[in-house]
């Protein structure tokens, strides 16, 4: 244990003694507070216009004149999604889905106005964030500051005096390991109160949620970089020289950095298909049409509809009727609609979990893939955090719709009015007493419990590396 401190001490007291290292740190550390801080200048400008807009649509609501509550259903609203505080750590995929739904009757939009769809190529392939830079850029830093921490050893022969001196092979081994680790978290722990700062200036969120979040970051980065750490020492400890450690150290970093996502993107896509957005909507509308077509009056089921409320009431013509026909017929429509959208919906989504679940399965192959999940998932910026957006607009329009069809049943008349006659509407008040729309961060603990495999890769990577390293000690070579 006395050998394993001092060769850890030494490794690290080498590391920040280097002019080279000190200066490597201090830039990365720089870029990485410059992308925290235009992040939080970035999200600040972006919620003052959400804040704006959402005010300007709420105010567009409620100013709206006495009018026909199905006209008010298909004059709609707009509903804006704020990413979460944590974003200007790890903006995830927040930069390709969309912001902004149009909510109208009888019909469901998708998610618009992305930062990918309205920005250049160069966005398609990664934002410029502090969370690239900590997951892609250090690895390759820690590659570079340790190829030679023990290969250089055996080549300059000092390997074999440390041995006669009493250190085992295992102490040399997890002594530069610690030391190499020690010093790469000098890239990390500066980052965390900043970004914990930045995100408690949003006041979007609470601190509480915030620091568990950040709790849950720290040490999952921590450990990729052990992986990193380990993967360099082992490397350098089985390599003859220094240059085909730092060969083989740089093709690692290549095939988990570069090659490997690509892959798994690209298989994930082919193996789990999507429909287009306008095939999607074409077999949405046909399928409500094979059901039940609200607007056309000789509809079967409609028209079933309409003869059982003829037989409860007693009367001959929809006219007599006490309540308004028609609204009852849109909200049965919306009815219909809203199931047959939600059952093409669950399919879309059981392929989108498909691919995100082999996405995250792979992290136990690559892991990059499972820090990158992590991330994301303490973040607030992945996929689960962006259906749960929709799943609560969809909440929203729905409840929306069928309130203005409660309208029509209840303070529509059946007859429509003669010519010259004031049109059937319902007062302007009413726009007012239907609540705003207010989305909800998803917690932590919904989100980690719904993408546990990352959690569980991340855990596997951390034994394996204890493994590797305890097998590795018997078999190094010290001449």
């Amino acid at each position: 244990m006395s050998n394993f401190k001092q060769i850890a001490h030494k490794t690290r007291k080498d590391l920040f003694k280097g002019k080279q290292s000190l200066l490597i740190a201090t830039t990365v550390l720089l870029f990485c507070f410059l992308s925290i801080g235009i992040g939080f200048i970035k999200y600040n400008e972006t919620f003052s216009k959400v804040k704006e807009y959402r005010e300007e649509t709420r105010k567009n609501w409620e100013s709206r004149p006495d009018k026909h509550p199905h006209r008010m259903a298909h004059y709609g609203y707009l509903v804006f999604r704020i990413g979460h505080p944590l974003s200007v750590f790890d903006n995830g995929l927040d930069d390709y889905l969309g912001n902004v739904i149009f909510l109208e009757a009888h019909k469901q939009n998708t998610a618009n106005l992305s930062e990918a769809g309205s920005s250049g190529v160069l966005v398609r392939f990664g934002a410029f964030s502090s969370a690239f830079i900590l997951q892609c850029i250090v690895p390759l830093i820690i590659i570079f500051l340790g190829f030679g921490l023990i290969v250089r050893e055996r080549e300059d022969a000092t390997l074999k005096i440390l041995n006669v001196q009493g250190a085992s092979p295992r102490a040399i081994i997890w002594g530069k390991i610690m030391g190499l680790w020690q010093f790469s978290l000098l890239f990390l722990i500066p980052v965390i109160p900043i970004v914990f700062l930045a995100a408690i200036g949003t006041e979007t969120s609470t601190t509480i949620d915030i620091l568990s979040r950040i709790l849950v970051i720290l040490p999952a980065y921590m450990i990729y970089y052990f992986f990193f750490c380990t993967l360099t020492v082992l490397i350098s400890a089985n390599s003859k020289v220094s240059s085909s450690a730092l060969i083989s150290l740089i093709g690692c970093w290549l095939v988990l950095v570069i090659f490997l996502p690509k892959i798994v993107q690209f298989t994930a896509q082919n193996l789990y298909p999507t429909p287009s957005r306008i095939a999607l909507e074409t077999e949405v509308e046909e399928d409500v049409l094979k059901v039940g077509n609200s607007h056309n009056p000789d509809d079967p089921h409609f028209k079933h509809i309409k003869d059982s409320l003829l037989t409860k009431y007693n009367v001959k013509t929809t006219d007599e009727l006490p309540v308004n026909y028609g609204g009852i017929v849109m909200k049965e429509g919306e009815r219909i609609s809203a199931k047959i959208y939600k059952d093409h919906l669950n399919e879309l989504q059981r392929k989108y979990n498909s691919q995100q679940k082999l996405n995250e399965l792979f992290g136990f192959i690559n892991p990059l893939m499972a820090i990158k999940n992590i991330s994301m998932t303490a973040s607030g910026t992945d996929y689960f955090a962006y259906q749960q957006f929709q799943l609560q607009a969809e909440d929203y329009r729905y409840k929306l719709a069928q309130r203005m069809n409660d309208l029509q049943i209840e303070h529509i008349a059946n007859v429509k009015p003669l010519p010259g006659e004031k049109a059937a509407m319902v007062t302007k008040d009413n726009w007012k007493q239907f609540p705003d729309f207010t989305y909800q961060f998803s917690s932590l603990k919904e989100s980690v419990f719904s993408q546990i495999i990352p959690f569980l890769a991340i855990i596997f990577w951390l034994l394996l590396c204890v493994i590797s390293v305890e097998l590795s000690a018997k078999k190094l070579k010290l001449i």
